[in-house]
């Protein structure tokens, strides 16, 4: 699947983000967030740029993933300036160079969209593998008081799969949004 998400031209890669952007802007989860956690993109990942742009000029406060230099496994979200230095973590994916202050505790972020490799009509994932997002979500989403994030999948449709087994770890989506339309989750 990777391969085959690099493979996309560069033209259809930013068509498809385009059109994740329009989908995902007619949901109601998007429309009312005001703080959103998304990605910088790597290795053919659907680009959330266009989203990225939409929420600065609808005045929306956006955070990214970093690798939490404490709890192995586990992200944490920094507050994301659209011209704030970014320097690479271990993995060569770039991060905001991040202050204690800037810094938000999950439960008050409103949106998070995650990146995946693969996913089904019923927004169960496959991400890269190393359980990044599934250990930082997962205590917070067993709790029973759990309301927010949302957590939204961005993908390319062609990253759709007949079917996810998920294991006891995984973090089910609340949806998947591709540029062919919106996969909601089972709950």
């Amino acid at each position: 699947m990777r391969r085959q998400r690099l493979q996309l031209p560069a033209v259809q890669q930013r068509q498809h983000a385009l059109l994740v952007c329009k989908n995902l802007s007619r949901l109601r989860p998007f429309q009312k967030a005001r703080r959103i956690a998304l990605y910088l993109a790597a290795n053919g990942e659907l680009d959330p740029t266009p989203i990225a742009k939409l929420c600065r000029r609808t005045r929306r406060q956006l955070y990214l993933p970093l690798l939490h230099p404490f709890s192995h496994g586990r992200l944490f979200f920094c507050a994301w300036q659209e011209h704030a230095l970014l320097q690479p973590n271990r993995f060569g994916i770039l991060e905001p160079c991040c202050r204690g202050n800037s810094r938000k505790p999950l439960r008050s972020l409103d949106l998070i969209l995650v990146p995946l490799v693969a996913f089904d009509a019923s927004a169960q994932r496959i991400g890269m593998g190393g359980g990044f997002y599934d250990r930082t979500l997962g205590k917070a989403r067993r709790e029973s008081c759990w309301k927010r994030p949302y957590l939204i999948g961005i993908a390319h449709e062609m990253q759709k799969v007949a079917t996810i087994t998920p294991q006891p770890w995984d973090v089910q989506l609340d949806a998947v949004v591709t540029e062919a339309g919106v996969y909601w989750g089972k709950f």
